[in-house]
């Protein structure tokens, strides 16, 4: 059986705003998770698991890639999300698609039983990313593929400069230290990859430009707000601090000569047979 999860490490929570904001990013990163599948060679028939799907993550796609005689798990720990989940694969007759409340690192779930285990996302905001891999390499079957798409935050940037961008940057960085969280882990995927048992590995680097109107140029603000109380409380900022970067920053992203940066790097490989 699934492990019940434990104490939520989710770096964002699990408000209504962020589960809005992961239901959004499902069809903003969608164009690269399909560019993704398109490598993998997952075929009719096949099995995938999506750990970390929040409310869709790449379910509908999998479900898709699989077609009917094929299977798809989804896999979240907070079960407000997994409800949600629940209802958007019913409401789109994703009829095989199954989605369990389970801690990525110890799911409970039968070993070496999926062609494909994907994570979106999810190393860059738990502490001890290296049992999320080794789960995700027990899962799969022999000759089976890993694969991952993670942010790296080094290329998260802000032309022209912004004091209050890397201001923010360098708060929750700070914030994310503490709890353990590497916020930089998207370049180091790679290497947890082939210590977990891989061969095969290889890496695609996905580098967004976001211009003025676009809803994830947003994503830095978004996570401070999900982040206010906590940072505060932690002696990170304070009241006034936050609320004088919140509106610079706001100033600086309307500005239509600025670009906003983002840079994510998928990696993935195979299980010896």
């Amino acid at each position: 059986m699934p492990e019940m999860p434990e104490r939520d490490e989710y770096l964002l929570g699990h408000s209504a705003t962020e589960e809005e904001r992961l239901s959004r990013q499902s069809g903003e990163l969608a164009p690269d998770s399909r560019r993704l599948l398109d490598q993998l060679n997952l075929l009719p028939g096949s099995s995938a698991i999506d750990i970390g799907c929040g409310p869709m993550g790449i379910l509908d796609l999998l479900s898709d890639r699989v077609g009917a005689k094929g299977r798809v798990v989804g896999l979240d720990r907070s079960e407000a999300t997994v409800r949600l989940a629940r209802k958007l694969v019913a409401d789109r007759h994703l009829t095989n698609v199954k989605v369990l409340m389970c801690n990525a690192k110890a799911t409970g779930l039968p070993r070496a039983s999926f062609d494909l285990v994907h994570a979106r996302l999810v190393l860059v905001n738990v502490p001890e990313p290296e049992r999320v891999v080794e789960e995700m390499v027990a899962l799969a079957r022999p000759g089976g593929i890993v694969a991952s798409h993670e942010a790296d935050w080094i290329g998260w940037l802000c032309d022209p400069p912004s004091r209050a961008w890397d201001r923010l940057i360098e708060v929750i960085d700070a914030y994310s230290r503490a709890n353990g969280i590497d916020l930089f882990v998207g370049r180091k995927t790679h290497r947890m990859l082939r210590s977990a048992g891989l061969v095969d590995v290889q890496v695609n680097p996905v580098m967004h430009v976001f211009p003025r109107g676009h809803r994830r140029r947003l994503t830095l603000g978004n996570f401070m707000q999900n982040l206010r109380d906590r940072i505060v409380e932690r002696g990170l900022t304070s009241d006034a601090e936050f609320n004088c970067l919140a509106t610079d920053l706001e100033r600086q992203l309307g500005n239509p000569d600025t670009l906003v940066f983002n840079l994510y790097s998928e990696a993935w490989g195979r299980k010896p047979e």
